[in-house]
């Protein structure tokens, strides 16, 4: 394991999608960084657990622009993480339909109006569901979230293994101090996701799990993601011989290693009882549990703080971590 650096220009706390990909914006400024990780790999909890759904289209205006900034480069400067699968978002209430497509036009996403027939002619299986309409969105896809940590940390200095015990400010910056040691650093920036603000004395992020399922199933390999954003929320894709589901559910719990339970494998099965009756009793392949972590704003708090000149954030994502991660980089590096 090499040594750390005595000083740094820039040392980031948490190697997930935020750090990571600061780090790689920054590296591509030339300003010298360190992502410091205290996990033995990269994105062990919120960024390695995700379903990988790039889905553009997000709650407000905020975070579309991120999500729909950080896909384009996906799609392009990291083309081999991204599958083109296209997307559907599905609604039960038509005002909110209508939002979606405003916003779409707005953020000049292509997207097309889809009735309940042309849902289900996609996935025929979720016929409980009460659609009234959909949005498909052509240049959605689904992302390989493993790699894409690994191309962001191919260009990056990474040291893991290194939990960080304490921040001290002062000098023209701050003293990052680890297990392995101290840093002086000019800019600390926090990337450290659920456990955002614990070294610096700010309150924590509203942090919530969420079970994700890979059903004995089956749907065209080619299908676009579905999610439904109704009054029970879900969303659907084809992951290899089966189907990954995830219904949507948030119980609080603090910051820590999120392990699946018996209250998300039962509000999997009652919600797919009324959804999807035909996989109500599919097999489960595989199950586990990652953790969303949310500003109270439910805006993610990246760039400077505006009252220690040393501090930048890059955290409550909410979820939207992968697709917007470039973008995430991108704002984060250019606050400093």
């Amino acid at each position: 394991m090499a040594e750390l650096p005595a000083r740094i220009d820039v040392a980031i706390v948490g190697g997930g999608f935020a750090g990571c990909a600061t780090a790689w914006a920054l590296a591509k400024r030339g300003i010298r960084a360190i992502v410091l990780e205290r996990e033995p790999q990269l994105g062990r909890f919120a960024s390695g657990r995700g379903a990988g759904l790039g889905r553009q289209l997000a709650e407000d205006d905020a975070t579309t622009a991120l999500t729909v900034r950080g896909a384009e480069i996906l799609r392009t400067e990291l083309s081999s993480v991204w599958a083109p699968t296209g997307g559907i978002l599905g609604f039960d209430d038509p005002a909110r339909a209508a939002t979606y497509v405003a916003r779409a036009e707005r953020f000049g996403i292509g997207a097309g109006v889809l009735d309940r027939t042309a849902i289900l002619g996609e996935w025929p299986a979720l016929d409980g569901i009460a659609f009234s309409s959909g949005l498909a969105v052509p240049t959605d896809g689904v992302i390989d979230i493993h790699t894409l940590l690994a191309r962001y940390a191919s260009d990056i200095d990474v040291s893991l293994s290194t939990p960080v015990e304490r921040i001290e400010p002062g000098g023209a910056g701050a003293s990052v101090v680890t297990a392995r040691g101290a840093i002086e650093a000019r800019i600390v920036v926090d990337a450290s996701g659920a456990w955002a603000g614990s070294l610096v004395d700010t309150p924590p992020l509203d942090v919530f799990k969420r079970h994700l399922f890979v059903l004995e199933a089956t749907a065209g390999p080619r299908a676009p993601f579905m999610w439904f954003l109704g009054r029970e929320e879900l969303y659907v894709r084809p992951d290899g011989d089966g189907i990954l589901v995830s219904v949507c559910d948030a119980s609080r719990e603090p910051a820590g290693d999120a392990q699946p339970d018996q209250v998300g494998s039962y509000a999997l099965r009652t919600l797919l009882g009324r959804a999807a009756p035909e996989w109500a009793d599919a097999a489960v392949e595989r199950v586990w549990a990652c953790q969303r972590a949310f500003t109270p704003e439910r805006t993610m708090r990246l760039g400077r703080d505006p009252e220690r000149p040393w501090l930048v954030w890059a955290v409550g994502l909410g979820g939207h971590g992968a697709t917007a991660s470039a973008a995430i980089g991108e704002t984060v590096a250019a606050s400093i």
